[in-house]
Formats: C-alpha cells, structure tokens, sequence
C-alpha cells in the first residue's frame, strides 16, 4: 500500500482555506506518514483514514485521495470557536491516532465573499452568521435592489441575475463596516437537446490515478467511438466530477478532449456525470464547471447527469442526506437557468420499495430535466431473474417512477450489464427484454451501467435491438 518504507507515525498538517460563499470557515487537514527514519512514506492505495470532529461546532468530510495528493479533509465551521479534530489511520500498521486543533481566530482573512454559482446566479457568504441582527444587502449596478435576507442566515444567492455581466453588491453587518464586492456571471454554457441522448446509452467512468485498473490512460477515444456506433449507443455518461473534485485533470485532459471531440464528431451525446456529495457552494460550483466545459475544437456536454444517491460516500442518510437529496438539483437548475438538461439518477422506488417518505421524488422531479431509476434488477432482485421478469420490473419501475414523481417527466430507465450483486451479470436475452421493454414503455431510452462492465456477448444484444 505504500510507496516507501512501511509507516511509523501518522503527522497532519493545517491550512485555514477561507470564507466560502456558503458563509462556512474552512479549514484544510492532511494526512502524511513518516517510516522509522522520520522520512515521507507515500499511501499509494488501500487502507482507510478516518476523520472525526471530537468537539466543538465543526464538521469535517473526507477528500477524495486525489484531490490533494493523499487523505484528507475540509473541516467547516458555521460559527466562531474552537475544533478539534481526530484522525486514525488503518493502513497495515500499528499508529497512533492524532488530534489537531482548529480555531476560527487563526483566520485573518477576508470574512465576506461573493462568487458566481452559474451564469444566472451569485452567492455571498459572510462568517459568523448572523443571529438576530439584520443584513442590509444591496445590489448597486447595474441595476439597483434591496436584497432580503433572512435572519440566522450566513449566505444569499441572488438568483436575478444575468449571463455575463458584472454585478456590484454592499453588504453591511451589524457592527462592522460595509464590504463592497464586484462578481461577474459567466455566459450561458452550450448544451443539447434531450432528444440527442434518447435511446440506448452508457455509463462510462475512469479514474485520473494512473495507478487504477481504470485509469484515463486507458480511454481509447477511437475504440469506445466504434463500439458506440456498431451497437448503437447514442450517448455515454462520462463521469467527471466527484464532489468537489474534478476528475478532468490537466494530464488527462487531452484524452477526455480526444474522446468529445471524436463522439461529437459521430453524433454521439456525452454527457457530464457527476457524482455529489454535499449541497456545498464548491460542490455544486464544480458541477457547474463541468457543464460549461468545452474542447479546444469547441466540443461539449450535451447536459449534466447527476447522481443522486444516499450514503456516507454521497449525499449523506438521516435527515440531512434527504434534505441535501432534494435541494441540491435545485441549486444546479438555479445556476444554469431553466432549459439546461439535467438527469437526475435517481434510486429505483419499485425494486428498492421506496416512496416519497425515504426519499424525495417529487422535489428532485421539480427540477429534473428527465428521472433516471436505477433499475438494476439482478442487483436488487431475490429471486431468480428471466427474461419476463426483467420485463416486469422495468414496467413496475416507470411506473412507481412516474407516481412518485407527481409530473410527467421523461424517464430514462437505468439497465444493468454489470455483474455486482450475488446474481451476477445479465445474459443477452435479458440485455434485450430490458432494451425492447423500455421502449415499449415509451421512455426516453436505457442506460446501462457500465461500459467496462459489459461483455461482447452483451454488447451483441444492445447491437441487434435497434433504438
């Protein structure tokens, strides 16, 4: 797991990151182990590091690896005070856990901030939140308005605004000067129309590490184009953004550049997966990067396709995993504007018996561009699976979809190739019941889940069903 001699002791390191227009103070903690002689040792892979905010009125979440070069954390603070923040390592050897403390007092700073979320909306945030006080926020050019906000708040979107304009806001707390701030919106970010992506289609993803089995490296552009079109796949899913983290690095940009290029160039959709984990500014701010993304050939996203899902390594469980579930594609649709396409994947209502109640259909519904089930039928069945019973449990899942819905929105059924689950992976006569049954149900195609999963046995039946 190492690169280097084994680990002796687990070090952190701190670094305060600032106010984010959420109104959050954060803090960065990394990671690093040292071997018995005092030198870095690398955790290349495997083991788990575990943050945990001991005390006091923070909360910490953990980074993806990648991200800032090994385990990490963004520790924020909603309030003025102190944190303090335990980490343990299991990675193969006996270390000692360690404690670092975090105080909002080492920030010197700015403590109000303003950023564009999208070309149609600005967020300010300020820290401390206020209490009972009142903020006055004034929009002064160009054009002039008093901004409400409400009392207990730390931030205010102003989602009046247009693509690409400067825009010149005064925020004046209680007991401390006025702090003017300048924002300009970006432009209207290009997209395409749903019907692009309708029929059959795939997930794609990858890893920007080039030491995973799925490494980027490892993307044939020409290759995944011709498989496309010699089955008939008018749209790949690529999955390009993690939370906050970007998978679109600078080293393997040319080849994700190298495979939009070639799909547009063949009629072939692609659109931005992204995967959230928080209803965060910065979480949503990267996925709105990835809807403005375009190649040097000016190739682009035909729309966002965004993974709603619950979890610990998604958007959360409880109470606060739903509400951040039903609010967070609202802050996307609030940021691009109301035509931009946005696929909700959603967690399947019939095959996971779900309703309204353990997860919020109607309000992700309301923003949804097209719902996508994740209708993974061996995966979620208990019994044996045929042909006729994929058929079934499609037709329950469009259904149970469409009702906890409350609209009628387009659905995309979510199929399945991959072979997780006790069950394994579907053989062909099933790849074609799901692909003719979704048809027949009038949705707006499949996508199966995933591409590298997917066998040539498989493949030969997405080929011979036409769509």
């Amino acid at each position: 797991m190492f690169s280097g001699a084994p680990p002796k002791r687990l070090v952190l390191e701190k670094r305060a990151l600032g106010v984010s227009p959420d109104g959050a103070l954060r803090f960065l903690v990394r990671a690093r182990f040292l071997d018995a002689r005092g030198m870095p040792t690398i955790l290349v892979g495997g083991g788990d590091v575990a943050f945990d905010t001991a005390s006091g009125h923070a909360s910490a979440q953990w980074q993806t690896r990648l991200r800032f070069g090994g385990p990490a954390a963004i520790v924020s603070f909603d309030r003025p005070g102190v944190a303090t923040l335990l980490v343990r390592a299991a990675v193969g050897a006996p270390l000692s856990a360690v404690r670092v403390q975090l105080d909002t007092r080492d920030w010197h700073g700015p403590r109000v901030v303003a950023e564009a979320l999208g070309p149609h909306a600005i967020q300010l945030g300020w820290f401390p939140g206020i209490a009972d006080e009142t903020v006055r926020l004034v929009r002064r050019s160009p054009s002039h308005a008093n901004l409400d906000v409400l009392t207990t708040a730390s931030s205010f979107r102003d989602g009046t605004v247009e693509p690409g304009t400067t825009y010149r806001y005064e925020v004046s707390l209680h007991g401390r000067a006025p702090v003017e701030l300048r924002v300009s919106t970006p432009s209207e970010p290009p997209f395409a129309s749903i019907d692009r992506f309708a029929g059959k289609a795939m997930w794609l993803s990858f890893s920007p590490s080039p030491l995973d089995s799925n490494t980027y490296a490892r993307l044939d552009s020409n290759a995944i184009v011709a498989r496309a079109r010699a089955s008939g796949v008018r749209a790949i899913e690529l999955r390009v953004a993690y939370g906050p983290f970007s998978q679109i690095t600078p080293d393997d940009r040319a080849t994700i550049d190298a495979l939009l290029d070639d799909a547009d160039s063949n009629r072939i959709a692609v659109l931005a997966w992204t995967v959230p984990r928080s209803t965060a500014f910065e979480d949503l701010a990267t996925a709105v990067r990835m809807a403005r993304y375009r190649t040097a050939r000016g190739a682009h996203f035909a729309g966002l396709a965004v993974d709603l899902e619950r979890g610990d390594d998604y958007l959360g469980g409880g109470a606060t995993g739903y509400a951040a579930l039903g609010t967070y594609l609202g802050g996307l649709r609030a940021a691009l504007g109301p035509r931009y396409p946005l696929v909700a994947t959603v967690e399947d209502p019939f095959l996971e018996r779900l309703t309204g109640a353990d997860y919020p259909y109607r309000a992700i519904a309301r923003d949804a561009s097209v719902l996508q089930p994740m209708a993974y039928w061996r995966m979620l069945s208990k019994r044996a699976v045929t042909p006729a019973a994929v058929r079934a449990a499609l037709r329950g899942s469009y259904a149970a979809t469409l009702r906890e819905a409350g609209r009628n929105v387009p659905i995309d059924i979510g199929g399945q190739t991959a072979g997780d689950g006790p069950r394994g992976a579907p053989p062909a006569g099933e790849i074609d019941a799901a692909i003719d049954q979704s048809r027949r149900l009038g949705a707006l195609g499949i996508t199966f889940f995933d591409w590298r999963a997917t066998n040539d046995a498989q493949w030969d039946a997405i080929a011979r069903r036409a769509w």
